[in-house]
This record gives structure tokens, sequence and C-alpha cells, in this order.
């Protein structure tokens, strides 16, 4: 399996960031899905994470491939049967977060004459409003044993971190509590976001 992922998605993130508690072997390809052209022919939105299988098949969307790495691991609960909505719930929440942080992001690199302030708002607001919520569920989530839900959370807030800043610990302290030691753990600390380099490949190398 190939998974093809950026360097700092927190999507792609996601799906690494699975894989090696579930210690899946997958080969993890970072591209420059901006000019990965051939992308295109086998994922038609142009979007990472993608897995590809070595028979043609692909998956697509961050959730399908984590669920599918979890569905080769029955008996990690990671994502456990019980509870399992609530748990969906708070990863539904965690990968919202990712959406609105990520379009925040991507509206910044607009030209300023080209940005809109009212959309920024939005995604500022989101934000806000989720990472709150997801306060309110600190008790589930400020765990020390790894599943779904606290890997989406850790991911999130580490993103806004990387690309907005932390001010949204004074809201949520006790999830900004729990990060500082959360991402030390090894598959956190392995897929770690880093800045897009010029050498990242626009094709998918061999």
């Amino acid at each position: 399996m190939i998974l093809l992922t950026g360097p700092n998605t927190p999507f792609g993130r996601m799906a690494v960031a699975t894989a090696l508690e579930l210690n899946v072997k997958v080969d993890v390809r970072v591209i420059n899905v901006f000019e990965a052209e051939f992308l295109d022919a086998i994922n038609p939105l142009r979007q990472i994470p993608t897995l590809m299988f070595d028979d043609g098949r692909m998956l697509c969307d961050s959730r399908v491939i984590c669920g599918y790495f979890c569905s080769l691991r029955p008996g990690r609960g990671l994502n456990p049967v019980d509870d399992r909505w609530d748990v969906q719930t708070r990863w539904w929440l965690a990968l919202g977060l990712m959406e609105a942080a990520v379009g925040s992001v991507m509206e910044r690199l607009r030209p300023p004459a080209q940005q809109s302030e009212v959309f920024l708002q939005k995604c500022e607001r989101r934000m806000r409003n989720t990472v709150t919520k997801l306060e309110q569920f600190s008790t589930e989530l400020c765990q020390p044993e790894a599943r779904i839900d606290r890997l989406a959370t850790a991911i999130a807030l580490e993103y806004i971190d990387f690309r907005l800043g932390r001010g949204w610990r004074v809201y949520a302290p006790n999830l900004g509590h729990w990060l500082e030691t959360e991402t030390e753990r090894p598959s956190l600390k392995a897929s770690r976001p880093r800045e897009r380099l010029p050498s990242d490949p626009i094709t998918l190398n061999p």
C-alpha cells in the first residue's frame, strides 16, 4: 500500500498516525499536491490523503482510510465499538476543526485584496466554537490511551498551533495542558507537520 500525503496536512497526518498506532505497514509518500498532476488519474479531486493498492484500487478521505486501517487491527480498540457514536461524533468535530483551520490558512495565502474577511471570521467562529465544545469533552479526550477521537483532536489542535497560533488555550485550558504531553506520543512525533520544501516530489517516485 502507498499512502500519498503532504508535509503538513492534518488529514494526511491523521492517516499516517493511525497506521503507526496500529502498526499497519504502509509506504508513505510525501508529495507536492498543488503540482502533482499525476494524482488526477488516481483521485480525480486531487486530494490527499489517498491510499493506493497494488491492484490499482484506491481509497480517499482520511476518515475512510483510517477506518480501513482500523479494520485491519480490530482488536486494538483504536476505533472502539463501545461508545461508538460518541467517539465518532468527537472524531467528526475534530475533523471539522481541521477543515476550518485549513480553510483559514488557505484564505490567508490569497493576495490580501482577494481575501474575504467574512470567510475568515466564519472560520474563526467555527474554530472557537468547536474547540469550546471539545473542551466540554475533555474528561473523555484527555486520557493517555490512544483512541481515534483523541488522535484527531490532538492533530487538529497542533495544526492550529503550527499555522495560526496558541490562543485557543484561553478557552480550552484542559485540552491545552493535555496537548503538551500528548504530542510526545510516538505516532504524533513521527508525523509532525513541517513546511513544504521545493524537493517534495510532484510525481509518484518509484
